[in-house]
């Protein structure tokens, strides 16, 4: 198993309404602290009552695991991409090129939920820490949080809110990328500080979906990878990732509609939510994230 890190931001939140949108940056400067000798944070003096980032995570089968444990095992074709040495430096990207236009299916929970409880469109990263560990690179420019996987390992930023009935949803762009190079949602990791547990919701750039459950230790497949004939598949392509969580019942949805639902009673209490990337295939797999809002008690 490989360690993760993580960085720990004990804040006083504030209450939110409806439709609450990205805090601004706080104006106290950072001050560093050595949390453990595998984990790492910083500690930030801000102002009370104001909302920051909270944590980083990673995540990888067991030295005793199969590779069932994996979400997406590679083909005897493929070639898991190496460790990632250097990045580029993160530019302005085009504006992203909205869905096909075409009647939202029926189903699609956006289309009756109203305005989110909590959306983040980043004009600034104050919701998410940023920065390169092991693992990922996350950077926050042009309204999009950017997330660069370094290695075949699966690895996540977190954020502040802690929901536990919900619908959770984000646009996301790939950038270049191939077979199981893969990203999605993780969502009620129990604990924010360690983020070392949670649902994984993924989709990989062949057009196949996953959930996985991750107890720090092992993974757990729930929903083995899966054809999913609503996800756009490839390079350059634009997807709507949501997840539906109601008690024990957990509902997966791509660009509005319906893949499968199953229960599962790993995770039912209240938990944080993130994003994930993994760069199974391609070195430095990216993905760009223009937005990513919760709908509470749907």
């Amino acid at each position: 198993m490989k360690s993760g890190t993580l960085i720990a931001i004990l804040v006083a939140l504030g209450s939110l309404g409806a439709g609450a949108c990205t805090v601004a940056q706080p104006s106290a400067p950072p001050n560093v602290d050595e949390l453990a000798t595998r984990v790492s944070g910083t500690l930030t003096a801000i102002p009370p009552a104001v909302p920051l980032p909270t944590a980083i995570g990673s995540a990888g089968p067991s030295p005793t695991s199969t590779t069932a444990a994996n979400e997406v095992p590679p083909t005897p074709t493929e070639t898991p991409a190496a460790a990632a040495t250097a990045l580029p430096t993160l530019t302005p990207t085009p504006s992203f090129t909205p869905l096909a236009t075409q009647t939202p299916p029926v189903d699609d929970p956006r289309a009756t939920l109203g305005n989110p409880t909590w959306r983040d469109e980043f004009a600034s990263g104050a919701n998410w820490p940023l920065g390169q560990d092991s693992f990922t690179r996350a950077q926050v420019g042009d309204g999009e949080l950017v997330l660069t996987g370094l290695t075949t390992t699966d690895g996540w930023r977190v954020t502040w809110p802690v929901v536990k009935d919900f619908y959770l949803e984000m646009t996301v762009e790939t950038g270049t990328c191939a077979g199981s190079d893969h990203y999605g949602l993780i969502a009620r990791v129990p604990d924010l500080h360690a983020a070392n547990q949670g649902y994984l919701f993924g989709v990989t750039c062949d057009g196949r979906y996953s959930l996985r459950a991750w107890d720090g230790e092992a993974m757990t497949n729930l929903v083995r990878a899966t054809t999913g004939t609503s996800i756009q598949a490839g390079s350059e392509q634009v997807n709507r990732v949501g997840l539906l969580a109601t008690g024990d019942q957990l509902i997966l949805y791509v660009n509005g509609a319906r893949l499968t639902e199953i229960e599962d009673s790993r995770f039912s209490e209240e938990g944080s939510f993130g994003v994930f990337v993994g760069a199974r295939q391609t070195s430095n797999f990216t993905i760009h994230v223009s937005e990513i809002a919760y709908w509470e008690s749907p």
